[in-house]
């Protein structure tokens, strides 16, 4: 497995999953009708990344060495892409506001979007963040203005339920048979 950029992208309200992850919950999730996919990534906007985990050492003064870590801050795990193409509903999806077929009008002050992202790599790996912070922008990507989204991993209310899973498609496709 090498998880080798990404073949489809869906998301859904992260109350849709009520339990720990598997394949035949991954496999109904996908079925769902309040499962969305992303119909369009921009070329080579597509990243899941993990920031390094951060910890202080603190030395002993006389040696110079360390004697003791502090506590561990564990690093961010965000997918990372923008959206080339979209309507204004998928729009809305990502920004926030108020869509029609013809329209989308901004929301006033601060907007708080949550989602559950689901990825599926070129190699066949899903990967899922079940409970996401979905940060949005406007942004240029070559000429056009596209989405883009930085989906940041949250740790779930549902203690039952993990911040990521990965799956096999073999697993999600024979579970869901």
């Amino acid at each position: 497995m090498s998880a080798i950029g990404i073949k489809r992208l869906f998301y859904t309200d992260p109350s849709n999953i009520t339990a720990d992850l598997t394949g035949a919950l991954l496999a109904a999730l996908l079925k769902a009708t309040t499962t969305k996919e992303v119909k369009n990534v921009h070329q080579d906007t597509w990243t899941l990344e993990e920031t390094e985990a951060q910890q202080d050492g603190y030395r002993n003064q006389l040696t110079g060495s360390i004697y003791r870590m502090g506590t561990k801050t564990m690093g961010e795990v965000t997918f990372n892409w923008t959206i080339g193409k979209y309507d204004y509903f998928t729009k809305a999806e990502f920004l926030g506001g108020v869509a029609t077929a013809t329209s989308w009008k901004r929301p006033r002050g601060i907007v708080e979007i949550q989602k559950a992202l689901i990825a599926l790599t070129e190699d066949n790996q899903y990967v899922v963040l079940p409970y996401a912070n979905v940060r949005s922008r406007e942004a240029n990507t070559d000429g056009a203005i596209g989405l883009a989204v930085i989906g940041t991993m949250m740790e779930p209310d549902n203690e039952a339920i993990m911040p990521e899973y990965w799956f096999d498609m073999s697993e999600v496709t024979e579970a869901g048979s």
